[in-house]
């Protein structure tokens, strides 16, 4: 049985697997060759739709992982040897490994470090760091025999290699799409100021938010919560547009669109949001207070 065509509902599936099931294990065997004699204990499943494409796979012996853009670099007798892709790492190999993370444009990317070895793993779908971090210790802790974490030199390598962006590489096909979105998006709005067309603006509106959709299916997370809502709107949006009003008015809204559309690419409006929520409920709480306060007097 396919584990993508499992009847399982998508919300119920786990990104963190703890209880891995005869079906997924016989997948996960297959997919990474994995020996009969190791057990399968934590499955980190970073797919988009939680199917187990991309993801980070624990055992007793061995960490295996076919996440995009990973990146290892081991150091041994004075030579290095790197590799990007699918890969395995023995668990002894890690017994004075540290293990860091941190927010990179909307990826976790997770830093298994020592002075031989440094393994770095981007996440797309998981939105909590500290939970990554903690999944990677708690298995080095249980499955390495006398791991005993060298933090001050780990840390110092770290420090450099966090700045150094060519190590997560992009996905150039959504940022490819994510491109597309905005030129197209731009000749609209050059259209409307000078009112020459070559298609329709229900095609081009309808081109834009379908490259950028692509582009947010492939990996492009920023402003997501607010690029679906776009996404959602748009069919009003056109509806709207195929109204009775003059065209000046039309045009008028295309331009605001699609002006908003590509300040979505320059400005992450998911951090705005969240700050500006943040920032609306603390006034509202300081108001309340202020009139009770007012009140009781």
């Amino acid at each position: 049985m396919n584990i993508a065509e499992k009847t399982i509902g998508f919300f119920k599936k786990e990104r963190i697997i703890t209880k891995v099931c005869k079906e997924t294990s016989k997948y996960l065997v297959n997919m990474f060759n994995i020996p009969k004699e190791e057990k399968i204990l934590v499955v980190l499943d970073d797919s988009f739709l939680k199917n187990l494409k991309q993801m980070v796979v624990f055992t007793n012996k061995n960490i295996y992982w076919n996440i995009n853009n990973s990146y290892i670099k081991i150091i041994s007798d004075g030579t290095e040897s790197s590799n990007r892709g699918q890969g395995t790492l023995c668990n002894k190999l890690l017994k004075n490994a540290s293990v860091f993370s941190k927010n990179d444009k909307n990826v976790t990317v997770v830093y298994i470090i020592s002075e031989n070895i440094q393994l770095i793993l981007p996440f797309a779908y998981f939105q909590n760091d500290n939970s990554l971090s903690l999944a990677f210790y708690d298995h080095l802790s249980n499955n390495c025999r006398g791991y005993k974490p060298n933090d001050d030199i780990n840390g110092k390598i770290f420090s450099k290699l966090k700045n150094v962006h060519k190590i997560v590489s992009v996905n150039i096909v959504s940022a490819i799409f994510n491109i597309l979105s905005y030129v197209v998006a731009l000749i609209f709005i050059i259209n409307l100021i000078a009112q020459y067309f070559i298609i329709s603006n229900e095609v081009v509106i309808y081109s834009f938010v379908l490259f950028k959709a692509f582009s947010i299916i492939l990996g492009n997370r920023k402003s997501f919560y607010f690029n679906l809502l776009l996404i959602i709107i748009t069919p009003l949006i056109v509806n709207w547009l195929n109204s009775d009003e003059p065209y000046n008015f039309e045009a008028s809204v295309c331009i605001l669109y699609s002006c908003f559309f590509i300040l979505l690419g320059i400005f992450d409006f998911d951090k705005i949001f969240k700050y500006l929520a943040f920032i609306l409920a603390i006034s509202s709480i300081l108001y309340m207070m202020g009139y009770i306060f007012i009140l009781g007097r």
